[in-house]
């Protein structure tokens, strides 16, 4: 029997890894005594399989696991154990069954909806380097890692721009969406594209914006 778990990584969790999530997760179906079939072999693993996983500091509103269980069990029982067995911060939204021969969840994604929420910027500012950022046919940009550096076309991963409405948001702040697509498992972070806007006259640090992804588009 395998099941999918729509779950939430709220605000106070954002800035656990996603190691750490999975952790938490697998600790709260062990609490919540669900029969997690295991993997064979000297160290055997839960067999639960993660996709998209969040940057540290990043929320998901609408985030997936699936979970190969060894019985059946109703599916009701599944989310209300698994609910009461979570710590502060997650909460689940939906428990279902997935049917049999069904590709896994990684290959069938095209794309991640961010909300951005911005404090103390300028409406026509951003309005301006969204526009620009979207007309320009490349926009490269390096990503540092330890031991490599690497250089992508963000340009090929955004798919569209959105500013939000002003009802809604806190006194100064502005809300951006941003729909970034996947591609075979490779995808890019919104902070990269908030990084790469200065060169077009709107400069803000990334790690002062609050971002959650609203969804996982699936074909």
């Amino acid at each position: 029997m395998r099941v999918r778990v729509i779950y939430e990584k709220g605000d106070s969790v954002r800035f656990l890894s996603h190691l750490d999530v999975m952790r938490v997760l697998v600790m709260a179906m062990a609490r919540a005594r669900w029969p997690v079939k295991m993997s064979m072999g000297f160290s055997p693993k839960p067999k639960v399989s993660f996709c998209a996983p969040l940057p540290v500091g990043t929320g998901g509103q609408e985030e997936y696991f699936d979970v190969l269980l060894g019985e059946d069990v109703q599916i009701s029982w599944l989310a209300r154990s698994l609910s009461r067995n979570l710590p502060r911060g997650f909460g689940v939204s939906q428990v279902f069954l997935v049917p049999d021969g069904q590709e896994p969840l990684e290959e069938r994604i095209t794309a991640s909806v961010y909300a951005l929420d911005l404090k103390g910027v300028n409406r026509q500012e951003i309005s301006r380097a969204v526009d620009a950022f979207l007309k320009d046919e490349r926009v490269l940009f390096e990503v540092k890692r330890p031991k490599d550096t690497r250089t992508l076309d963000l340009r090929e991963y955004v798919c569209d721009f959105s500013i939000e409405a002003e009802e809604g948001l806190r006194g100064d702040h502005l809300g951006l969406v941003m729909t970034v697509a996947h591609d075979k498992g490779r995808t890019i972070r919104p902070q990269w594209v908030l990084s790469a806007l200065s060169r077009y006259g709107f400069d803000i640090d990334p790690h002062e914006a609050i971002i959650d992804r609203r969804k996982i588009l699936f074909d």
